[in-house]
């Protein structure tokens, strides 16, 4: 942790980039007020790290930048398929599939990458893919989003974020951080931030100083132009992923007359070599057997393998996700 740390002010939030995630839940709630300092709050030094980066036990994290003797310099994972940072809102009280499809609101991958939902509507039904924005982050972005979590106190054992005040919210998601950095991979999970405060009015006025401090951070990183410099972040364009992840839920011709407006059918094809009937909790098909298909489909697709139809939860398979 950085000794040396100093209270921390974001910026106000833009417009949320993807209607239907909980992060635009959240900032619909919200609005957009100016972050409060950020509370240095460090974790329970009896409370032993959330995990590490899979493969690894803490302090021995391959394929790091391990610090090149710059100061502030920490050590993060390299690998493509692993995230450093990810923000992602989980669980609450939700539609069938869609905690399966839940995009997380920013990933930072190994390799330079940064990701966060881009633009839909509310129309329905809409498209079956929720799309996601990629950029390249440098690295110095990536050394001051960790400089900032170090000065938030979060590349440490997570504190205590329960509250009184969010147990008066009923049905909500917790705000889940998760960084892997400084030879470990440390997750801060929080119940209902940002949506009840001591006064009911956000998250500048949560209860805990341990609460103050997530929501901060999480908020900062809504604009991370204004926290990394726009210098380090490059173009933004719609991420084309080479795999995705389903879920499959079986339907009959007799759900099919609930369906508004009615469904199209859509044969699944053989290609793909995959038994929908065996992807009921997940499987993954490659976008060379399934992109198409998949990009021409929306939320009121079925689709039929021999004799039985099935409606999909699909979502592009993203650095740190786990496996199926």
């Amino acid at each position: 942790m950085n000794p040396n740390r100093q209270p921390l002010r974001g910026t106000e939030s833009p417009d949320p980039s993807h209607a239907i995630t909980r992060r635009s839940l959240l900032i619909a709630a919200l609005g957009a007020p100016a972050l409060a300092s950020l509370v240095a709050a460090c974790g329970d030094p009896t409370t032993e790290p959330a995990g590490t980066v899979p493969g690894t036990t803490p302090g021995t994290v391959p394929g790091t930048v391990p610090g090149t003797g710059a100061t502030g310099s920490i050590e993060h994972p390299v690998d493509p398929a692993l995230a450093i940072i990810r923000v992602s809102y989980e669980g609450g009280f939700v539609p069938q599939g869609y905690a399966f499809v839940n995009l997380p609101t920013l990933i930072v991958a190994g390799d330079g990458r940064s990701f966060m939902p881009g633009v839909t509507t509310l129309e329905f039904p809409g498209p079956l893919l929720a799309p996601m924005n990629v950029r390249a982050i440098t690295e110095a972005g990536v050394q001051r989003l960790l400089s900032l979590a170090d000065d938030a106190g979060l590349l440490a054992p997570p504190p205590d974020y329960t509250s009184e005040a969010d147990q008066l919210v009923a049905d909500a998601p917790n705000t889940v951080v998760t960084i892997s950095a400084a030879g470990a991979t440390f997750s801060h999970s929080a119940y209902a931030l940002g949506l009840m405060g001591d006064d009911g009015t956000g998250g500048d006025d949560e209860s805990t100083p341990a609460r103050r401090t997530l929501f901060g951070f999480v908020h900062a990183l809504e604009d991370l132009a204004a926290v990394v410099g726009a210098e380090n972040l490059g173009e933004e364009a719609i991420d084309r992923p080479t795999e995705f992840r389903l879920q499959s839920y079986a339907v009959t011709e007799g759900d099919l007359a609930s369906f508004d407006p009615a469904p199209t059918i859509v044969d699944w094809p053989a290609s793909t070599g995959l038994d929908l009937a065996a992807a009921a909790e997940c499987a993954r098909v490659s976008a060379d057997a399934a992109g198409a298909i998949f990009a021409d489909a929306d939320q009121n697709t079925v689709f039929r393998q021999g004799d039985a139809l099935y409606r999909l939860a699909v979502a592009a398979v993203l650095p740190g996700d786990r496996p199926c």
